[in-house]
């Protein structure tokens, strides 16, 4: 719960409820009264603050989960406007498969606003420069971009897409718990990852939402990748790592298919992220498939970290 009477920030609460409704429906009552018992704290701590953006989640010493909620604000925003560009791009180059939904002019307009989104988005990754405590983002903006209470043909998916990717944050926290992790290593952060994806997995082939959950769970990833864009950590396995550790868990229809909603997310924010940060990364050609672009992509991405992949 928030503390001290603070209201969550845009958009986060309004999509909170469904998170910690998740959270708990993809594991049984079971699971997390044994939890319980074993000594985690019941609910989930929000911290709430205007710092930029930093860890989405950890647990903490005294076994409460907590969720930052300026991450759980970017994230809505990074889900909005990729899906958003990512879509109306397809519109504008005349790629659509079959007849498209909206007007050129119409994708122009959503594309617009878009951009916009995403520029307040890379925002929250910096200080302001009279308070370097405070996000360089204007709530205020924020607070009039598409929302729940501004919806339009995005939003619904946006939305679930953010729910996936935060309810798979908070079960890794969950999995760290459950596993009784006391350090940080690659494998232990892997047994996390494979909790929250298995059972994220499971319920969204149980309820025919596959494709949203994993949309959702590499979106969470890619947010962390605007974060610490070196991608390398210490005890961690690498970004680009743990996404493609991810993809293994995909459904094969998702996984097996060179031009799939989970590919174009990839190789659309890995060039999103590479501008923003001014990091080389090659350019798709007219003949590859977007797995194949990336493929390409995470090869490049070893010499951007001078290291080999660590799994």
């Amino acid at each position: 719960m928030p503390q001290n009477n603070q209201m969550l920030h845009f958009p986060v609460g309004h999509i909170m409820d469904r998170v910690l409704s998740l959270f708990h429906i993809v594991v049984s009552d079971n699971t997390h009264i044994q939890a319980i018992d074993n000594g985690l704290k019941k609910g989930i701590k929000y911290v709430l603050n205007d710092a930029p953006v930093g860890q989405p989640a950890s647990l903490t010493g005294e076994n409460v989960i907590e969720v930052n909620d300026n991450y759980c604000e970017f994230l809505y925003l990074i889900c909005y406007t990729f899906l958003v560009i990512n879509d109306c791009c397809l519109v504008l180059t005349d790629n659509v498969e079959g007849e498209a939904s909206i007007s050129k002019e119409e994708a122009e307009s959503y594309c617009r606003e878009a951009g916009e989104m995403l520029s307040e988005a890379l925002k929250m990754l910096v200080p302001n420069e009279n308070d370097e405590k405070c996000m360089a983002a204007s709530r205020g903006k924020l607070f009039r971009f598409p929302n729940i209470s501004r919806p339009n043909k995005y939003t619904d998916f946006s939305d679930s897409m953010t729910i996936a990717g935060l309810t798979y944050v908070l079960h890794h926290e969950f999995g760290h718990f459950i596993f009784e992790h006391e350090e940080d290593t690659p494998f232990n952060e892997l047994d996390a990852d494979k909790h929250a994806i298995l059972h994220l997995k499971k319920w969204g082939e149980a309820t025919k939402n596959e494709n949203t959950i994993f949309a959702g769970i590499i979106l969470a990833l890619i947010a962390s990748a605007f974060i610490n864009p070196t991608l390398t950590a210490t005890s961690y396995p690498d970004i680009d790592d743990r996404i493609e550790y991810a993809l293994q868990f995909a459904d094969d229809t998702l996984k097996d298919n060179p031009n799939s909603l989970l590919y174009r997310i990839i190789g659309f924010s890995a060039n999103i992220w590479a501008n923003h940060f001014k990091i080389d990364i090659p350019k798709i050609t007219a003949n590859e498939s977007h797995k194949e672009y990336v493929c390409r992509i995470k090869s490049a991405l070893i010499n951007h970290k001078r290291k080999t992949k660590i799994i």
